[in-house]
C-alpha cells in the first residue's frame, strides 16, 4: 500500500508492520542479510545498494559526493548486537526507539517507509 507507493520492494513481505522477535540474537552482518532475505526485505536492500551514484552539481566538491536511495529502517530498543549486525548494510538505517524522528519514518514528508521493528522496541 503506502510502502509500495513510496518505492520499496515489498512483494515478498508477509505483513506490515514487520515486528521480528529474536533479532537481538543476530550478531553478524551475514546473519542480518539472511534475516532480511527471510523477511522479504532483501530486494529492497539490494535496490538501495545498487542506487549509489555520484551526485550532480557542486555537492561533490563539498564532501557530499554520493547520493543513494533509502532502504529499510531498523528500530531497536538499544541492543548493541542489532547495531553491530546491521550498521554495515548499505541503505539500511538504524535507530533506537527513544530517538525516533519523523524524517526517518517519513523521509521528505512522504509516508510509507519500510520499518523493521524488534519485539522489544515495538513493546515500548
Amino acid at each position: 500500500p503506502l510502502v509500495q507507493a513510496r518505492g520499496h520492494k515489498v512483494d515478498d513481505v508477509v505483513e506490515l508492520p514487520l515486528v521480528v522477535s529474536g533479532l537481538e540474537a543476530v550478531t553478524k552482518t551475514s546473519q542480518a542479510i539472511a534475516v532480511l532475505q527471510a523477511l522479504g526485505g532483501g530486494a529492497d536492500v539490494a535496490k538501495s545498494a545498487a542506487s549509489r551514484k555520484v551526485r550532480t552539481g557542486k555537492g561533490k566538491l563539498r564532501n557530499r559526493r554520493y547520493v543513494q536511495r533509502l532502504g529499510p529502517l531498523v528500530v531497536h530498543a538499544g541492543e548493541t548486537n542489532v547495531q553491530r549486525a546491521f550498521r554495515n548494510l548499505s541503505g539500511v538505517e538504524l535507530c533506537a526507539v527513544g530517538a525516533l524522528n519523523l524524517l526517518q519514518l517519513a523521509p521528505g514528508g512522504h509516508m510509507g517507509r519500510l520499518v523493521v521493528w524488534t519485539d522489544a522496541a515495538f513493546g515500548q
